[in-house]
């Protein structure tokens, strides 16, 4: 058995146990199937979801039903600080590549989880999400742009909670 602790968003883990042809996430078991070694086969709850998989390092780029992300592997010895942990309210880049368009507006009010922009990278597609409910207040790169991993590509000021 493998064990793998993996960081999905700022703030969330997830830990991941490989025995045999099954992957537990976060206690939950799903039988996987490889059909080549980039494509999968699983069950997500009852229903069949194809994945689609590839490793650089100690990321992993995850598409599955027309959602991609990435997935890095995470030291869980190291302290948040030590990883680069992410300002509050700001979504960045997993990797590098160039904006493809946007979803929202700034100035706009989203949710947690709410599609901000999509970027490509390494030809796939990702949909960057509001890290929190509140105002988009900047999307610094503009469709066609391209960044560096790291860079903050939405910032999303918090909604303010009644006194």
């Amino acid at each position: 058995m493998t064990s793998y602790v993996f960081r999905s968003d700022p703030g969330r883990r997830h830990q991941v146990l490989k025995h045999g042809n099954s992957l537990h996430v976060d206690g939950t078991a799903s039988p996987v199937r490889a059909l080549d070694p980039t494509h999968y086969t699983t069950l997500i709850g009852a229903r069949p979801a194809h994945l689609r998989v590839v490793t650089h390092g100690d990321e992993v780029y995850l598409q599955l039903n027309g959602r991609s992300c990435v997935i890095e592997r995470v030291d869980p010895t190291r302290s948040a600080a030590a990883s680069g942990a992410v300002a509050q309210g700001t979504s960045s880049a997993p990797m590098p590549g160039v904006v493809v368009g946007w979803l929202a507006e700034p100035g706009s009010r989203v949710q947690a989880g709410d599609a901000l922009l999509v970027i490509e990278s390494m030809k796939l597609q990702m949909t960057i999400e509001a890290p929190q409910s509140g105002t988009l207040e900047d999307l610094p790169f503009q469709p066609g742009q391209t960044f560096q991993r790291g860079a903050v590509l939405a910032r999303v000021r918090p909604e303010e909670t009644p006194a």
